[in-house]
């Protein structure tokens, strides 16, 4: 008796077909018993493990499609390992020019998959790879998308938009719209005066239009009445341009936002407090700039929390009143009861969070300066910079240090589930040299000379040599306490280590003086003190603030107003953006709204944005 199995089975179905043939009779005599009825199981499709082991009895040029089949398997499967290994198996100089560049791409959508941009970039870069152009529609396709979800992804964002704008004509309707979303998303991330630099040079006409487009938005942010006019202005003069013709999916909700935005809004704040009185003048110093530009600006009703006890009666309230979108309360007490009501009638923008959960109703918005979210962008930043190995450096735990602790917290989880390695989690005391020596190993690099001495009976002339094991230090410090440790770290022999900071570590002051010695720190800030952000009124002429913290607090306010009729936009796709001056502002889980930060650094005592 002959035995098959599947696996066997499937190897022979492709490595040839076999043709069954029935003769049809012409005969009118008696028929043949028909043959028995039996059950026919459906030949399962090969797996990647059948095509490897095809692929080991065949030449190496017969092999290269089945090893290239079995990686996208194993890659669809989420096996990244064994399409690495299916890739490692191909003979490359059984390659022709299009398999040598779909090799390359797979390698790169792996390098993706691991997020390793550079890695993806690298092989896409090989000797020998076939011009772009030259190749079939879909494997172009492929190639212009990994680069720019590389490029993407390695935040270089105006050469991912330039990527895809050159993949946009490849494209069907449909595809272009995802395209133009994309797009859209990353000419968002670019400053207004970039954008208008990169319009008046462009020579592209297609890029052009886009840049153009573009600042329709960053330039009226903040009035949709004369976003929907310069809209109309531009589709006028750029008929034929692709955008045109699809629009990206939040240019498209202008009108409907100008129609449905809300006519009246409750304000709900501690006015009794520093923190509600600065959210409030910001609020309404770009209520006033916007109404001093002739755009439509709703009735704004206040409600001081500063005392109350039931915020719940206080929000039944304000809708009571006609309020057809609430923005507030500001104290996370409040927001916690909110974040609980199932029904809260009308849309309410809470300015703070409840970390880590969904709230109970779909109308409730969270908007706050959010710790853990800056957090968790410093650990991203510096895995994306290549950094593996990290010493966190903060002050001891107390009640005053509430916030550096839960900024640890939130980076320490962000950072080991990205893969990274803690390699030390140690706190300074006001004696800082003592610490970061202790931080560094120091003292035991000391304590070995001092057993060497004593095992060899004279003394040595030895140099201290700190840890090996970290590539970079994460600083959580105040301004007074940054700018000593940064150069003491120099001093004991790390100078060469990048230090990575939390934003407390800048004073919101030029101090420029003071500030060198916190040259080449990195951090995560608002565009707004950045210089970044655009002009957004007489917020600072009106209401002059003197520290960070005072700052950001206007930013975010500034903020609140500019989202309250954009609200459907965050929720109209995965990828919506708003660049607000707090940072560019998207929907996160649980209905929070994420303010990604720009990157900045020290420079000669200076801050400026980093390179």
């Amino acid at each position: 008796m002959l035995t098959c199995s599947v696996a066997s089975l499937r190897l022979v179905c492709l490595a040839g077909s076999v043709l069954l043939a029935a003769c049809n009779s012409t005969s009118t005599g008696p028929q043949p018993p028909l043959p028995p009825v039996v059950d026919v199981v459906p030949l399962l499709p090969p797996t990647a493990e059948d095509l490897v082991t095809l692929a080991a009895s065949l030449t190496p040029t017969e092999a290269v499609p089945l090893l290239m089949e079995a990686a996208s398997l194993h890659r669809a499967d989420g096996d990244l390992n064994s399409a690495s290994d299916a890739l490692d198996r191909i003979f490359q100089a059984a390659l022709n020019p299009l398999q040598t560049m779909e090799l390359a791409i797979l390698r790169a959508e792996l390098a993706l998959d691991r997020n390793l941009p550079r890695e993806a970039l690298l092989a896409l870069q090989g000797e020998g790879l076939p011009n772009p152009d030259t190749l079939p529609t879909a494997l172009q396709i492929r190639f212009h998308e990994v680069r720019a979800l590389a490029q993407e992804a390695n935040g270089a964002m105006l050469v991912s938009a330039l990527e895809r704008i050159s993949l946009d004509a490849l494209l069907s309707a449909a595809q272009q719209r995802t395209n133009h979303d994309r797009i859209w998303q990353a000419l968002a991330t670019l400053p207004q005066q970039q954008l208008q630099s990169l319009a008046a040079t462009a020579t592209n006409a297609t890029v052009r239009g886009w840049y153009e487009l573009a600042l329709v938005a960053r330039s009226f942010g903040n009035d949709l009445d004369r976003q929907l006019i310069e809209l109309q202005r531009w589709r006028a003069g750029w008929a034929s341009h692709p955008a045109a013709q699809v629009l990206p999916p939040q240019m498209e909700l202008l009108e409907t936002l100008a129609r449905e935005r809300p006519r009246q809004i409750a304000l709900l704040l501690p006015f009794g407090t520093n923190a509600g009185a600065i959210v409030r003048d910001a609020f309404m110093s770009a209520y006033f700039s916007l109404q001093e530009l002739g755009g439509q600006v709703p009735v704004v009703k206040f409600y001081d929390t500063t005392d109350v006890t039931d915020i719940l009666q206080l929000h039944r309230q304000a809708r009571s009143d006609g309020a057809q979108l609430i923005i507030g309360p500001l104290a996370k007490q409040h927001v916690a009861t909110l974040h609980g009501e199932a029904d809260l009638g009308v849309p309410t923008l809470a300015l703070n969070n409840v970390e880590g959960q969904a709230p109970s109703s779909p109308q409730l918005y969270l908007f706050a300066l959010s710790p853990e979210d800056e957090a968790r962008q410093l650990a991203a930043k510096a895995w994306d910079d290549g950094h593996r190995y990290v010493a966190i450096f903060s002050p001891p735990d107390s009640a005053e240090t509430e916030l550096f602790m839960r900024k640890r917290e939130a980076f320490r989880e962000t950072w080991t589930a990205l893969g990274g390695r803690i390699a030390v989690i140690d706190s300074y005391q006001e004696n800082y040299t003592d610490s970061i020596s202790r931080m560094l190993l120091l003292d035991e690099s000391s304590q070995r000379s001092e057993r060497l001495e004593d095992l060899l009976g004279r003394s040595l002339v030895t140099e201290q040599r700190r840890r090996q094991d970290i590539d970079y230090i994460l600083l959580l410090a105040a301004p007074a306490a940054g700018r000593q440790i940064v150069p003491s770290l120099a001093y004991l022999f790390a100078g060469d280590i990048p230090v990575y900071a939390s934003q407390d570590v800048y004073s919101g002051v030029a101090r420029q003086t003071d500030d060198r010695d916190l040259n080449s720190v990195y951090f995560g800030e608002s565009p707004w003190l950045l210089g970044v952000s655009g002009d957004v009124g007489r917020a600072r002429q009106l209401f002059p603030m003197s520290t960070a913290t005072t700052l950001r607090l206007q930013a975010f306010g500034i903020d609140a107003f500019r989202l309250y009729p954009r609200l459907r936009l965050l929720e109209s796709s995965a990828s919506a953006s708003i660049p607000g001056v707090s940072g560019l502002l998207r929907l996160g889980p649980n209905r929070n709204i994420v303010r990604q930060l720009s990157w900045a650094t020290i420079s000669d005592g200076l801050i400026t944005t980093a390179p």
